[in-house]
């Protein structure tokens, strides 16, 4: 018999791949048997299990016949075990609303971190023998290659969690003590949202509805990462969504399906990269592009030209405001006449955590919100609609200084502290 602990070290497919079984840990070395002893094998293995490896071989027939044996009787047990842990980690983190799940190991200890309303706090804690399985079982759930390791990994998978669908976005990466996992939640019936649940005054999304009913042109969403700008991009073709209209979209990843739109799945392995999927769109006689982010130059490029040439495009950027992203255009070596031509708009956006209604942010003994003092959140925004006089300000560098303030006196601009007054008066109308 072999304890779970040691087929924990080396899973079903591990042992599979490499023809072998472990027989014995002591202290840090571990004893397996084999029928291929070469520095690559070992290697591998030190690797995986993070042990030193001692190697004791044996005939092909004898070992297949010994894995067949082992890992049919004890490794289902384990793997089962392991999944029910992750099953309980998912439902407890759908209850709790959290965007996203950290599996941390450490020397002695996992540790299951839940990021909640943009703030991580502890969930659960086990012991490190969990790691490995649970890690295994991840892993399979989304796709991703179960020996490997050494390398950083993405992957994704859905699971049915309390009558609900989730997709969930998996990334690996080593550490010291092994390997991290991050799982991305995105729950379908939370995800899509019309621009009034988001957040949008009724004067803010005016604005927006005159930006993305051109039928040429670009509009930016910009922000830091996880202020919302995914959701908002969604809204706004769910909007555009029609028959008459012909929209493709390359994303990475593609967050959510819609039905009606081509969404292209970037996959960097093969060669379809951002660049090569949006030069690829433009032979199929798009009216609305959406490209997930704008990340190089080259990307950048394209996205402006499709834009001026009878293509409405929708993108992200990294940019802290509606401003910004004009300089950040010009930094990837878009003239300024180009951006001038093609620019209709920029929405720029963060998320801010709202006060408990119930207890107003006393926390203690709270059961609305677990004692935050704190639930849910709400975005704050920017939004630039550019008009002759904007576009004058852009291809002249000199007038960038007066953008904001000649977009505000037009009324081209809702700031920050527009968003602030909105939601000031919703937590007001909702306390009352």
């Amino acid at each position: 018999m072999i304890s779970n602990n040691l087929l924990s070290l080396i899973p079903e497919k591990v042992a599979r791949k490499y023809k072998v079984i472990p027989m014995e840990l002591n202290n840090d070395i571990l004893t397996v048997e084999g029928i291929k002893y070469d520095f690559h094998t070992i290697q591998d293995l030190n690797i995986i299990t993070r042990k030193k490896i001692k190697f004791k071989e044996c005939s092909k027939e004898q070992i297949i016949k010994e894995i067949e044996s082992i890992y049919g009787n004890n490794v289902e047990v384990n793997e089962d075990y392991a999944y029910r842990i992750f099953e309980d980690i998912l439902e407890k983190a759908v209850i709790e609303n959290a965007s996203d799940i950290h599996i941390e190991p450490f020397d002695n200890y996992l540790i299951i971190r839940f990021r909640v309303d943009g703030e991580l706090y502890e969930a659960f804690k086990y012991t490190m023998e969990l790691h490995t399985p649970l890690t295994a079982v991840i892993k399979l759930k989304s796709g991703i290659d179960i020996t490997e390791k050494r390398l950083p990994q993405d992957g994704r998978a859905e699971m049915n969690i309390r009558d609900r669908l989730i997709d969930i976005r998996t990334s690996t990466i080593p550490t010291t003590y092994g390997e991290k996992t991050v799982l991305r939640i995105l729950n379908r019936d939370n995800f899509f949202k019309t621009k009034e649940e988001i957040g949008f005054s009724n004067e803010a999304i005016k604005i927006i509805n005159e930006m993305i009913s051109n039928k040429s042109g670009i509009v930016l969403i910009v922000g830091e990462t996880g202020c919302g700008k995914s959701t908002t991009m969604y809204s706004l073709l769910n909007d555009l969504n029609s028959i008459s209209r012909n929209i493709i979209t390359v994303e990475d990843p593609v967050e959510y399906k819609m039905e009606g739109i081509n969404q292209i799945q970037v996959n960097t392995k093969v060669g379809l990269t951002f660049e090569k999927g949006l030069r690829a769109i433009l032979r199929q006689d798009p009216d609305v592009i959406m490209i997930g982010e704008i990340r190089d130059s080259e990307t950048a490029k394209i996205a402006i030209r499709s834009s001026i040439t009878g293509h409405l495009v929708l993108s992200t950027l990294h940019t802290n405001d509606t401003v910004a992203s004009i300089t950040r255009l010009k930094d990837m070596g878009i003239d300024l006449y180009l951006i001038s031509a093609s620019l209709v708009g920029v929405i720029s956006q963060r998320l801010v955590r709202k006060v408990c209604p119930k207890c107003s942010g006393i926390k203690y003994d709270c059961d609305y919100c677990s004692g935050k003092g704190y639930l849910g959140r709400t975005i704050v925004y920017e939004i630039l609609q550019v008009d002759d006089e904007i576009r004058e300000c852009i291809r002249n560098l000199d007038r960038h200084k007066e953008i904001r303030e000649i977009a505000i006196e037009r009324g081209k601009m809702i700031t920050f502290e527009d968003g602030y007054i909105s939601i000031s008066q919703k937590t007001l109308a909702e306390n009352i």
